[in-house]
């Protein structure tokens, strides 16, 4: 095998991983030994070695000294700074947007709704929840805010797999994102922003019934 098609295998063993996590199938705070990766996914040690490197560098997965890597974890305090940030980004972004922005392709990340197979599919529709929103603020056209917006996103990507009880069905979460992009089309930054407020207020009261207020004892 030549170094090129090693870190093939690697990426899409990393990409496989990523979408359990995305998709709930593994809890907050689960180990994922490498020798584990490797058995279930059929490769090399290192091979899942490399992948699992790779998700701890993107922020998916922690590892301390001494142990295991493991999926992040989240205090409720960590929702609460998290989405404190998202509202400073998208805020700005939505009253930017509403001063007369293009709004196609947020139209056409709305549109990734309909490739969710079923109400099982999460991790579809959870990419389609992140996208709708990366294309929000990046119709606001500012590069810093863009970028400040990639720096917690890896961060919003694992919570929305917490959110998943929250919504047995996916219809009435492209409802919703339905409902945020009329109100930014009509123009209004005020009705605009009371839709997105109540729809981050509704996430992170529910995510912080799914996460610990301060940090567990390490096992």
């Amino acid at each position: 095998m030549t170094i090129n098609e090693a870190v093939t295998v690697a990426d899409a063993v990393r990409i496989r991983l990523e979408r359990s996590l995305l998709a709930g199938d593994y809890s907050a705070g689960a180990h994922i030994k490498d020798s584990h990766v490797a058995e279930k996914l059929g490769v090399a040690r290192p091979t899942a070695r490399v992948a699992v490197q790779g998700l701890i560098a993107d922020g998916f997965l922690e590892r301390e000294t001494g142990r295991s890597a493991r999926v992040r974890r989240f205090t409720g305090q960590d929702v609460a700074d998290i989405f404190r940030v998202r509202r400073l980004i998208e805020f700005e972004a939505v009253r930017s947007v509403c001063e007369g922005a293009d709004t196609e392709p947020i139209r056409a990340s709305l549109a990734m709704f309909r490739d969710v197979s079923d109400d099982q599919d999460w991790e579809t529709a959870a990419q389609a929840d992140m996208a709708f929103h990366a294309a929000v603020v990046a119709a606001a056209d500012s590069p810093r805010l863009s970028r400040l917006f990639q720096t917690i996103s890896t961060e919003i990507r694992l919570l929305m797999a917490l959110l998943h009880p929250r919504y047995i069905q996916v219809s009435p979460l492209h409802d919703e994102h339905t409902k945020l992009l009329n109100a930014l089309t009509a123009g209004n930054p005020d009705d605009a922003l009371r839709l997105w407020a109540a729809h981050m207020d509704d996430a992170e009261a529910f995510l912080s019934t799914r996460v610990p207020e301060k940090p567990a004892r390490e096992d």
